[in-house]
């Protein structure tokens, strides 16, 4: 079951919500918990089984780790810890990826190939691990405490706002939020109003552009056109986006509507000037876990080995963050999916992030703004293509055709074939939607207020409610009416 169904926001989410305040304070965790389990079991089955092992095994992990008197001793429990959970993650994630590359190095080399028939990959899987990781580190590193209540913990790993895609959220962040919360009317309005903006993002934007997308996508690379090419990448570029923000401002509208503050993902990406920016603006809770996890210990690492200030005449500090910025990139990618592209993908913004503290990122300031913003819209689109691409050779061939080197004649695929009214329409909201126009226009009209005297802000407040509920309203019917003819495309982020 996921937000955007029909069945969730007009059955299972109603049911919920009315159970959860009819029920007294001290048993909404129990029930929260409960219905995680029966939303996961929903959507995953048997597979329920998964979350479960690994919610029992980390909590045990974490009170062991505390509990112990010898440094040594919680040393060991806390690489199980991570052996445990990374396990876990390759064996139901990577194991066919890893089978089939030695299955073809053994075909080269004239070797018996293996046979392993195909492991499921668990909705979330990639997201609770990462929950469960983070705990287990922080709680080695003191800088957090295990959880002795396992409720509470269960409730930590598999609360259903976040469990599928996010936000990664870390136990010392939410676990004062799960053992006392204030739920108000503001508050509640406020998740309303989120969860519909987040309908519409996915329903009306990204489900219109995803089909063109999926189409262009499949054309063989042999009859690929400049036009097509570029007009699939557009619309897979504003699908993801749209597509993984409407996904987070659901879960944060829900998780406010319960009396959570979860962080937040996205802050228009596509407005960043460089490699850089774009990753403080782009899935942002992932971005501070691998900083935190991953990119810190890694510089910190390289910082020990390297004795010297200057290695081959270049500062220490520059080596731990080119070795720490690469590494981090190239373990993103792999999270991201079991093929070559994601690695590629990872492997690529991490030369991209190389490159830019290395002195690119100094010559890309010195531009013009507007030439900031196309040079790492172009770097991130490019990127998109091997992210969306089912092979390697297929990616380049896709880059070949973009930039006027395609194979195609326009006969038999041509671009006024995808390229209807209302994709041409939500084209034109996608871009506008990926500036921050509302805010501006929202602060405009907070400065205007203040102009205006007390009758004249009530009315003028008033009339900004009514319209703004008119549009939500407006967002929300034509978001189900969709639903209702069948238009809709899973997440893209539960693949991962």
């Amino acid at each position: 079951m996921e937000f955007s169904s029909l069945i969730f926001i007009f059955f299972f989410f109603p049911v919920f919500i009315f159970l959860f305040f009819i029920l007294k304070k001290k048993s909404h965790n129990s029930f929260l918990l409960i219905v995680s389990f029966i939303f996961y079991y929903l959507g995953e089955g048997r597979f329920l089984l998964v979350l479960l092992l690994s919610i029992i095994v980390n909590y045990i992990l974490g009170i062991c780790i505390q509990k112990s008197n010898s440094k040594k001793t919680s040393k060991y429990i806390f690489i199980l810890g991570i052996v445990f959970n990374v396990g876990l993650l390759i064996l139901f994630k990577y194991t066919n990826f890893l089978v089939n590359n030695i299955n073809v190095l053994f075909t080269n080399l004239g070797l018996k190939t293996l046979y392993v028939s195909h492991i499921h990959l668990p909705i979330g899987i990639s997201f609770f691990t990462f929950f469960s990781i983070s705990y287990i580190v922080d709680v080695y590193r003191k800088t957090s405490s295990a959880e002795k209540n396992p409720l509470n913990f269960a409730l930590y790993i598999s609360f259903f706002p976040k469990i599928m895609t996010g936000p990664i959220t870390l136990y010392h962040k939410i676990s004062p939020q799960i053992l006392k919360r204030n739920i108000t009317i503001d508050g509640f309005s406020y998740g309303i109003k989120r969860f519909i903006i987040g309908l519409g993002k996915k329903i009306l934007i990204a489900d219109t552009l995803a089909p063109v997308a999926n189409q262009v996508f499949s054309i063989p690379s042999s009859s690929q056109t400049a036009g097509l090419a570029w007009l699939g990448i557009i619309c897979y570029t504003l699908q993801i986006y749209f597509d993984f923000s409407g996904y987070t401002d659901m879960a944060i509208g829900i998780g406010r509507m319960l009396g959570f503050k979860f962080v937040e993902n996205f802050n228009y990406p596509y407005i960043s000037k460089s490699i850089k920016d774009f990753w403080k603006r782009w899935h942002i809770s992932l971005a501070n876990w691998l900083q935190t996890y991953l990119f810190l210990p890694i510089a910190y690492s390289v910082m020990r080995k390297i004795k010297s200030d200057r290695f081959i005449n270049i500062k220490v500090e520059n080596w731990a963050y080119y070795i720490g910025a690469f590494f981090t990139m190239l373990l993103c990618g792999i999270w991201h999916g079991a093929n070559w592209t994601f690695v590629f993908w990872g492997v690529y913004y991490g030369i991209f992030l190389v490159l830019e503290h290395a002195g690119l990122g100094k010559f890309i300031k010195s531009l013009y703004k507007p030439f900031q913003i196309l040079y790492a819209q172009i770097i991130i689109m490019i990127g998109w293509v091997f992210f969306r691409s089912e092979n390697m050779a297929y990616a380049f061939d896709y880059l070949k055709a973009m930039f006027g080197f395609g194979k195609g004649n326009g006969v038999e695929y041509y671009t006024a074939l995808y390229l209807n009214p209302e994709v041409r329409l939500f084209i034109v909201i996608g871009i506008l939607g990926s500036f921050p126009l509302f805010p501006k226009l929202k602060s405009l009209y907070e400065k205007l207020n203040l102009k205006y005297g007390t009758t004249s802000k009530s009315i003028l407040n008033s009339g900004y409610s009514i319209l703004y509920t008119f549009y939500l309203i407006f967002v929300f019917v034509l978001s189900s009416m969709s639903l209702a003819q069948g238009t809709y495309n899973p997440f893209i982020y539960f693949r991962f």
